[in-house]
């Protein structure tokens, strides 16, 4: 994934909308990390960080004794920072996870979540990070393995967002391929799917930010009218106001444990 080419952007709606992905998913994460990762662990490892949602969940949850947090966007790094609030047991760092300094080393715990399905070579890059464990440290992983609804403006703006990572060589619901490949992994030490349903109103303002940092990508104007895109906007934005108990959407998480 090329530093200049997050296809999700680091804008200020980029960050805000991963603050609301944050509190949908943070439950189904949290009893992921309880379950796989060890308690208290000297180093815990958050790759890919973004605004520091995932570093607070992880820090709160796993109690280490050092985190550290990790990102090539500096705006993300300086929100990651800002979050924990000058805490002497977190350091966010800036970096490519692809390229992690020498002190990313001897981890008990890396937790990855939803960045995978923006590298194009997600199996090169769980070897790589499976190299920076401790001897009995876990590697976490959470990705989307399905996303099922039967909301059309949904549906369509999926369908988009399908089309567009794939221009860019990545993939959304990346779950099944990662299990797939991994399952004769000899550090694998599970493989499963966690489903939830958050309320489509939920989805659609989320989807809504997302599709506003990448709709004037040049790979999605160069196939799409500006009224079709206008469509798809004002989809979203009327599911965005629906009662949180309408139209649920399905997600599946696939949540990958790896052992070193």
């Amino acid at each position: 994934m090329p530093q200049d080419d997050y296809t999700f952007g680091d804008t200020d709606l980029a960050e805000r909308r991963l603050e609301l992905l944050g509190t949908t998913f943070q439950d189904t994460t949290r009893d992921f990390l309880r379950a796989a990762a060890p308690a208290d662990p000297a180093l815990a490892v958050d790759l890919g960080c973004g605004p520091g949602h995932t570093t607070t969940l992880l820090r709160d949850t796993l109690h280490p004794k050092l985190t550290l947090a990790i990102d090539f966007s500096s705006v993300y790094v300086a929100a990651t920072a800002a979050r924990v609030d000058r805490d002497p047991a977190v350091d966010v760092i800036e970096a490519d996870v692809l390229e992690l300094p020498e002190r990313v080393a001897d981890a008990e715990v890396i937790f990855v979540r939803m960045l995978l399905t923006h590298l194009r070579d997600p199996l090169a890059a769980v070897d790589l990070w499976l190299e920076r464990l401790a001897p009995g440290g876990v590697l976490l992983l959470e990705e989307v393995e399905s996303i099922e609804t039967e909301e059309p403006a949904l549906l369509r703006y999926l369908a988009l967002q399908r089309e567009m990572l794939a221009a860019n060589e990545n993939r959304l619901e990346i779950g099944p391929q990662l299990d797939a490949e991994l399952s004769p992994h000899p550090a694998l030490r599970s493989s499963g799917v966690e489903w939830f349903q958050p309320g489509a109103g939920v989805a659609a303002r989320m989807f809504g930010m997302n599709f506003g940092t990448w709709r004037d990508r040049r790979e999605v104007v160069e196939g799409h009218e500006t009224s079709e895109l206008d469509a798809i906007a004002k989809g979203l934005g009327r599911v965005a106001t629906a009662p949180e108990d309408s139209a649920p959407i399905t997600w599946g998480m696939r949540q990958i444990v790896l052992a070193r």
